[in-house]
């Protein structure tokens, strides 16, 4: 199986010259949250975009100030095998299809291996050696700018939320604080001002500067009013295609692993699940 078998031929994509307006326009009407950046005029690939780089430079409009440049690129040609290696050892979920190494001509992710590959598989084993044990959660009743603060110093995509029995009530991602989140901006005066010393005169004199920033605004809300209720598990028992068709049914790209009882016990992410099918 290679590249041309499992990727999107037909996707959205932005130019520069053009800004942050631009980029979350083609991101709201196209459902996506990451974007191949090519040059105006040209369909010649310079950078990737997503909806972390929004998150972490809330100040920057221009697109080619937030993008990625010069990403790692596939061809059609490209085996699944290789692609999965260049996922996992560059930490990379979309990875821009070109041809000559220049024009974009598709996109390939994890999820597309995940949904196209590992689901058409047949009794691949359980998943348990790949279940993700350490795991941030939050309390639902969190303060979502609190929450958000958790999941980027913690370096995860989702929480995990518990209730007050410490159950498993829900889950927040990163989509839905970029959903949450609005860009404002706030200004902010500073003073610097001079005096002279003596008895017999003196000056003084200031100039006031007023800077004007853009910040990031959550709203201050608790996460249970937020996240998503109706959450979908599996058991470490679970088999990796069947993990990989339940992520494909429900557009998943991480789903909660529980015991016997019903208890949370860890998470499997695709990544992982595209770790392990193809060690094994």
């Amino acid at each position: 199986m290679k590249v041309q078998d499992i990727m999107e031929e037909k996707i959205p994509y932005v130019t520069v010259p053009g800004t942050r307006d631009d980029a979350l326009h083609v991101m709201r009407e196209s459902g996506k949250s990451f974007l191949p950046v090519v040059k105006k005029g040209s369909k010649e690939v310079v950078g990737t975009i997503s909806e972390r780089n929004f998150m972490e430079k809330p100040e920057e409009s221009q697109i080619a100030l937030l993008m990625r440049r010069d990403p790692i690129t596939v061809s059609k040609e490209t085996p699944i095998k290789e692609l999965v290696k260049i996922l996992l050892e560059n930490n990379l979920r979309h990875v821009p299809v070109t041809k000559d190494g220049k024009e974009l001509v598709g996109l390939v992710s994890v999820s597309d291996v995940v949904r196209k590959a590992i689901a058409m598989e047949k009794e691949s084993g359980p998943i348990k050696d790949y279940v993700k044990k350490e795991l941030i959660t939050v309390w639902e009743a969190t303060p979502v700018p609190v929450a958000f603060k958790i999941m980027n110093l913690s370096r995860v995509n989702l929480l995990p939320v518990l209730d007050d029995n410490s159950n498993l009530s829900g889950i927040i991602d990163y989509s839905d604080f970029v959903h949450l989140s609005e860009v404002v901006s706030e200004e902010k005066v500073s003073s610097i001002s001079a005096s002279s010393e003596g008895t017999d005169w003196s000056w003084d004199s200031g100039d006031v500067f007023h800077i004007t920033t853009k910040i990031l605004r959550l709203p201050n809300k608790p996460i249970k009013e937020v996240m998503t209720k109706n959450v979908e598990t599996v058991s470490e028992l679970t088999s990796f295609d069947d993990c990989a068709k339940k992520m494909r049914k429900f557009d998943l790209s991480q789903l909660p692993v529980t015991d016997a009882k019903g208890n949370l016990s860890g998470l499997i992410r695709d990544v992982d699940l595209i770790r392990g099918f193809f060690k094994i």
